[in-house]
């Protein structure tokens, strides 16, 4: 419980910082084909630059300051328990391995915000006002499940995809800083997080498109008394419906479709990995005091 302090600050530092990366990505993700210049454009055309404070930022900063700070808290504690030994005594696949497995509560506890911050980020109708507006609309057209837990396969599978490979590649990418390009210090640990991160983007991209899309879709569709409720289960842990639209994206725009928004991704989740890679051991350092 000691290192939670510290790697919470390192979450809520990272989620503040990379915010405005964010809603340019869920832009462009959930409207594949939309490049982010012409996201961020349509973006302060409807809300303004007053739309990085308004749409989203309470939910996002929330959500991204848990989802980090569980992830990097549970992860060496997973390790400890799986291996029977530090997570600095593991390898690259047991690091990458464990924190694959410690996305799973982070995800539940997550995907509540993260459809009440998608809603909010793609609000061109400026139907809500609001965390507590979404919240209520989502309880009442489609209940719990089906609406705070939507698209929760496809995320799942997006987090233990980056959170897997970011562990994994991370120390690769710290040899390679420091014993290739002569790196130490700070700027190897800027720049091996951004290139675990960047990492991760590579592998996960095609999936933070699908739920995105699964996402958006969903939540359109409840302004719609005409459409049948499809069941919270098909919402929420069906993966049909995630392989169907991503067979539908690919099919109208090819593997370019579902890599939409990788460039920004990049800079979201690269830029986050580097914060973090520099802020986690340095936070835990001043806390614990070694």
């Amino acid at each position: 419980m000691n290192t939670l302090p510290p790697v919470t600050g390192a979450a809520v530092v990272t989620s503040i910082v990379m915010y405005p990366a964010d809603v340019i990505r869920a832009i462009c993700m959930s409207n594949p084909g939309t490049s982010p210049p012409a996201a961020l454009q349509g973006f302060l055309a409807t809300h303004g630059l007053k739309g990085f404070v308004q749409q989203g930022l309470a939910a996002e900063i929330t959500r991204a300051s848990f989802s980090r700070m569980i992830k990097f808290w549970l992860q060496p504690i997973v390790h400890q328990g799986v291996y029977g030994k530090p997570e600095t005594k593991g390898t690259p696949v047991s690091k990458g391995l464990c924190g694959a497995l410690a996305t799973v509560p982070e995800v539940i506890t997550i995907s509540p915000l993260e459809n009440v911050k998608l809603a909010e980020q793609l609000d061109t109708a400026k139907r809500f006002n609001g965390m507590a507006s979404v919240s209520k609309h989502l309880m009442q057209t489609r209940g719990i499940l089906g609406g705070f837990y939507c698209g929760y396969f496809g995320m799942q599978i997006r987090q233990c995809l980056w959170t897997g490979t970011f562990f994994l590649t991370l120390d690769v990418w710290k040899g390679l800083c420091k014993d290739k390009l002569g790196m130490g210090g700070l700027l190897a640990d800027i720049c091996s997080g951004f290139g675990a991160g960047a990492c991760g983007v590579m592998v996960n991209c095609w999936t933070d498109v699908v739920r995105s899309v699964v996402q958006k879709e969903a939540i359109n569709a409840t302004f719609d008394a005409s459409i049948p409720h499809p069941g919270g289960f098909n919402l929420a842990l069906n993966p049909v419906p995630f392989f169907s639209q991503m067979g539908k994206i690919h099919a109208a725009k090819g593997i370019g479709g579902l890599y939409a928004g990788v460039s920004v991704k990049c800079v979201h989740l690269g830029g986050s990995g580097a914060i973090l890679a520099v802020l986690v051991p340095r936070f835990k350092e001043m806390w614990l005091g070694k």
